[in-house]
């Protein structure tokens, strides 16, 4: 009796881990090709943006509305309550230290939260100074 409930309790546990899997490699497909920022809000005050993101394997370039380009990798942490996308600039001179950024991919439509500086996100919202980026898939 007791190796059977081991079993089952083993059984689940793999299968959770598989799951978790299951949704980083889902993302981590579906988040791929370029992505358009429509607009920016924090704390409830919105404001229209025109920024593009460009997911190509584990590589991210971000352009501004000047146009200046930003390269980064990314990995995608899916275990948590709020998914977190990793990013790490690749430049040189940069600041080594990956920030977390959360993330709710839903079809075409990609939510991106930024936290304040030194804190991770607490909810896929624009509340507690998080500025809450709405994209949506490039030709969608």
């Amino acid at each position: 009796m007791k190796a059977a409930i081991f079993i089952l309790v083993l059984v689940y546990a793999l299968s959770c881990g598989v799951t978790g899997d299951a949704a980083k490699s889902t993302d981590q497909a579906n988040i791929q090709g370029i992505w358009l920022a429509q607009s920016e809000s924090q704390n409830g005050i919105t404001k229209n943006v025109s920024y593009q993101y460009d997911f190509s394997g584990n590589k991210l370039s971000f352009r501004d509305e000047t146009g200046k380009e930003m390269k980064y990798s990314f990995k995608l942490d899916t275990a948590g309550n709020i998914k977190l996308l990793i990013i790490q600039s690749e430049e040189a001179h940069a600041d080594s230290t990956p920030v977390s950024v959360g993330y709710e991919l839903i079809g075409d439509a990609l939510k991106i939260v930024v936290a304040p500086p030194g804190m991770r996100p607490a909810a896929i919202s624009d509340k507690n100074n998080q500025e809450l980026i709405i994209c949506k898939r490039k030709g969608s």
